[in-house]
């Protein structure tokens, strides 16, 4: 899941806990009921409710098989590859592709229904409450507008692609597009019924806790940043381009997603109204069909390395929920608990040690956030900085591997080797953390932080020996990947597989129930980056039809040809559009535009280099306001304001930018280990 929203999701109408308020379905139907001289209309809520209810639950368990059918199809090509005289399958991943698909778009409209799509909605949050639900249902059918596209023209294009085959499976390619229309149904319904319903996602109560809604801190973050935004466009582009078809799609996009229309929606319908009025506003350019945008998206999701990316978010997940998180905080305490601000180096470590399984900053503050933040609290630590060393170390999970983020990036960058991105990511995410315990150790002598005793020693062996099954969940994958032994594919679902067995058969913390609930969070959360990378796709290739890369490279070069210069500009740049949108979307939306850049002269960075830099810098924007989901978080498990978080990372941010400088300008510091394991030439 990119990473600024938290898979926290259980439906309101599945095991709300004691004491929550009544889901508003359920209200409506005891309030019908109630209604004795009504009973029509009670009837009516009734019905529709049973109905609704029993649909998506269909929809759950076919997409929980879908993933569950990925998962087994992929490791049956693992192990046939491994067994002597066994044939490997071709058709598996063409099995995987259409599944894959069929699962991303059933799953996208079990997000819309929940209202867990990635959305820029700090801005709103800033309205009073009834403007800023009559926007949310303004939203809700803008985004069912878009879904009766995907529903008219999917349904298009997968009878257009019936004729045609795969290779091994001789199935129609049509089938795999079926899945767009049905989808796009989907997601028009249940956009419908959050008209009238409006979701309440975890989130909001998490966002709301961290007190963004009437801040001033982020209001003007908010302000600086978008003022600093539209200067710079129009002195890239200039006001001729902007007025143009560069224009509706860029402001488009921009204005959409400042309303609060999920980032992926607002990819698509910028596209399509750009597709729609690009000849009218520029007769010079020939009309585009409607139908492009649909067809874009298809390719976009059509990849076997995107099989890759369900696996990662799945095994991450079961890795979040299965107990390696707390057997990773004993066995830091063991190695750096003795130091002076023992539990914030800790603190720093578990988040090594956890980011390089999960892959995610949001899933390192939540799970080890939640044992940590309390247990600095209770020892004495102030909780700004308690929330403060955990937000910043989080970074660390982006950039060790595995990261689905770096997989994302391969795939945007037109296929980057994501063995040598994930190699490429140990020295400066040890970096980062090697930096935050120093600055740690330093605030601990100043404010008389206390250091946490070692365990005895036979009790210290046998934490650190219960702790490796979870360290050889993230060692199988990067190990399988950089000695060749799986491709990415494959090693993300040994991973997941191998993650599932050390939770369930040797930590023991996964029953049937929490199996379940990670499935469901899995499907939503990896529906919700596979429809993004969709749109993406097709708001990428507009991008390269209308020349806007080659319109910012010239603009940038003729701003200067010096190479300091342009990445320490670069760098602005990234950070800006980090505190304001998910990592996601903005690899997806900068990499086709920026990689030209930085690997042609005068900076002839590699695509590798740029990677990390990139995954750092928007990593960083995790943890600024206004838009730093996994700050968010922290604030809501610590119960401080963001305004005094803030000014607790104001002594850990410097560290941070420490270690990207030092990553943008000595590629040494990146390339050193890929090159030692022969992966970068």
């Amino acid at each position: 899941m990119d990473e600024r929203r938290p898979d926290l999701d259980t439906p309101p109408e599945q095991g709300a806990p004691a004491g929550a308020p009544v889901p508003h379905a359920a209200a409506t139907a005891v309030a019908g009921a109630a209604e004795a001289d009504a009973p029509p209309a009670a009837d009516r809520a009734h019905w529709y409710d049973r109905v609704e209810n029993g649909v998506t639950s269909v929809v759950r368990v076919v997409s929980a098989v879908l993933l569950l059918a990925i998962v087994l199809t992929i490791s049956w090509q693992v192990t046939a590859r491994y067994i002597p005289d066994l044939r490997v399958p071709r058709w598996t991943e063409e099995i995987s592709l259409i599944f894959m698909v069929w699962l991303a778009m059933l799953g996208s409209g079990l997000a819309v229904r929940a209202g867990e799509h990635l959305s820029v909605d700090v801005v709103t949050r800033q309205l009073p409450k009834r403007v800023q639900r009559g926007l949310e249902r303004i939203v809700w059918l803008a985004f069912a507008g878009f879904g009766g596209y995907l529903l008219w023209y999917g349904w298009e294009l997968s009878q257009r692609t019936m004729a045609q085959t795969f290779a091994a499976t001789q199935l129609p390619v049509g089938w795999m597009y079926l899945g767009l229309p049905f989808g796009g149904a989907l997601m028009a319904l249940y956009s419908l019924r959050n008209v009238f319903r409006l979701p309440h996602p975890e989130l909001d109560e998490v966002i709301e806790s961290a007190h963004v809604r009437g801040n001033w801190t982020v209001r003007i973050a908010i302000v600086v940043i978008l003022a600093a935004l539209a200067g710079g466009a129009f002195m890239l582009f200039g006001g001729d381009v902007l007025f143009g078809p560069v224009g509706v799609l860029l402001g488009g996009v921009g204005v959409l997603m400042l309303l609060g229309v999920p980032i992926a929606v607002a990819l698509g319908l910028a596209s399509l109204i750009t597709v729609m009025t690009v000849h009218l506003i520029e007769p010079s350019m020939r009309a585009l069909p409607p139908l492009i945008v649909a067809q874009r998206m298809a390719n976009g999701v059509s990849s076997t390395p995107l099989l890759a990316i369900p696996f990662f978010i799945l095994a991450g997940l079961i890795m979040a929920e299965g107990g390696i998180a707390t057997r990773l905080v004993e066995f830091s305490r063991v190695l750096v608990g003795p130091i002076r601000g023992g539990l914030a180096h800790v603190n720093v470590v578990a988040s090594m040690l956890f980011g390089g399984t999960s892959g995610s900053a949001v899933a390192d503050v939540s799970s080890n956030g939640s044992i940590l933040i309390p247990m600095m609290k209770k020892r004495g630590y102030d909780a700004d900085f308690s929330v403060g060393v955990t937000v910043a170390s989080s970074v660390q999970g982006i950039i060790i591997p595995p990261s689905h983020n770096a997989v994302i990036y391969s795939l945007a960058a037109g296929g980057v080797s994501i063995s040598a991105l994930f190699l490429a990511g140990y020295l400066p995410g040890a970096m980062i953390g090697i930096f935050l315990m120093l600055a740690s150790y330093v605030l601990a002598l100043r404010r008389g932080y206390p250091s946490d005793s070692r365990p005895p020693f036979w009790e210290s062996l046998k934490v650190s020996f219960v702790a490796i099954p979870g360290l050889f969940v993230g060692l199988i994958i990067v190990g399988g990947i950089a000695f060749g032994w799986f491709t990415a594919t494959e090693a993300a679902a040994i991973g997941a597989v191998v993650a599932f067995l050390v939770s369930t058969l040797i930590y023991r913390e996964m029953g049937f129930k929490k199996v379940w609930r990670v499935a469901q969070q899995a499907v939503r959360t990896i529906s919700i980056v596979i429809f993004l990378i969709a749109t993406a796709s097709a708001f990428a290739w507009l991008m390269a039809y209308l020349r806007i890369p080659a319109i910012l490279a010239s603009s940038i070069l003729g701003f200067s040809d010096n190479p300091i210069v342009l990445l320490a500009l670069i760098n602005v740049l990234l950070l800006m559009l980090g505190a304001i949108m998910d990592m996601a979307p903005l690899i997806l939306i900068l990499t086709p535009i920026l990689l030209p850049i930085v690997t042609a002269d005068p900076i002839n960075m590699s695509a590798v280099h740029f990677g990390i830099m990139l995954l750092m810098n928007l990593g960083l924007g995790l943890t600024t306001p206004p838009v730093g989901t996994a700050l968010f978080v922290g604030c809501a498990i610590g119960k401080i304001r963001i305004e005094r978080a803030s000014r607790a990372m104001i002594y850990l941010w410097p560290p941070l930018l420490l270690a990207l400088i030092l990553v943008t300008y000595f590629p040494w510091f990146v390339e050193v280990v890929p090159r030692a394991f022969g992966v970068l030439n």
